[in-house]
Parts: C-alpha cells; sequence; structure tokens
C-alpha cells in the first residue's frame, strides 16, 4: 500500500494522529464490549440503552423526538425506528405534545425503567473494565476535565446520571 507523501495530503502530527486514534480505539472497544454484553444478558442494543438512559435522565423522564434523537446522535428516522420498536416491547410510549399536536414525546415507562434497572449492572462493568481498567486515575481527571468543558457548550448540557 502506498503512502502519502507530505506534498499530497495535508497529514496529521504524530501527537495529534494519535491521540485521535487512542480516542477511537477506546471508543469503538467500549461501545462493542457494551453491544455485546448488553444484547447477551439483557436483550438491549447499546443503541437502545442508550435511549433509555437518556430518557431516565430527562425531566419527567419524557423528551420530545427530535430533543431525544439529537441526544442519542441518531437521525430522526433512525430514531423513529428505534423508538418503535422500544414502544413494540412497552419500554417507552409516545404521547402528543398537547402545546403543538403536531409533535411527540418518548415517555419511558416502567417496563422501560425495569429493564434499564436491571442492565445497568452490566453497563457498569463492562465500563469499569473496559474504560475505566484502560485508563490511569491522571488520564480519567483529564477526561472529566474535558467532560466538564465540553458538556457546558452544549445546547443541552447531559446532566451526570442519579
Amino acid at each position: 500500500m502506498a503512502k502519502s507523501r507530505p506534498g499530497e495530503h495535508e497529514l496529521l502530527a504524530p501527537d495529534e494522529w494519535e491521540s485521535w486514534g487512542a480516542l477511537m480505539l477506546l471508543h469503538r472497544s467500549v461501545l462493542k464490549g457494551l453491544d455485546v454484553e448488553l444484547r447477551r444478558d439483557h436483550g438491549l442494543a447499546v443503541t437502545e440503552f442508550d435511549v433509555l438512559i437518556t430518557l431516565f435522565n430527562a425531566p419527567h423522564k419524557r423528551l420530545r423526538m427530535s430533543a431525544l434523537a439529537d441526544r442519542v446522535l441518531l437521525s430522526p428516522a433512525g430514531t423513529t425506528h428505534l423508538v418503535t420498536r422500544l414502544e413494540r416491547d412497552r419500554m417507552v410510549r409516545r404521547e402528543v405534545d398537547p402545546t403543538d399536536r403536531r409533535k411527540w414525546f418518548t415517555v419511558l415507562t416502567e417496563e422501560g425503567d425495569l429493564a434499564l434497572r436491571a442492565a445497568r449492572r452490566t453497563h457498569n462493568n463492562v465500563l469499569r473494565r473496559m474504560l475505566l481498567g484502560a485508563t490511569t486515575p491522571s488520564e480519567r481527571q483529564t477526561l472529566r476535565r474535558m467532560w466538564q468543558r465540553l458538556s457546558q457548550q452544549q445546547p443541552h448540557p447531559p446532566s451526570p446520571p442519579e
């Protein structure tokens, strides 16, 4: 395979490339581990868990569909399909927005809360093993500072889980 020559492409400096690579490797491995274990132990995809925990942490355990899509980083169509599956399994329900009947809320149900509660231990164990076990206390402190700074730049900053 031919390598890029400096004059042909803009290349990242080694520290830039390795920083990006480390972030992507960590992200991929943790998400894959979460997906495998959540599916195996609870029948939940990591994206389904993400929707449930996002709703759990939302005011009144409900969000408009557009806000949910934005917060779980899915397209509106992808969110609709995912919510349809979760609604079929009675983990969420949709409610018409009384102030704008063209819009819908997705609401966490009792069944969804129970599924989330059961899956949290698996989720946390995977994070402890694959994220926290792969990082030093100093690296985690750096990640916390980054999260605090970057989350404040979001239009709807995520809140720490309850």
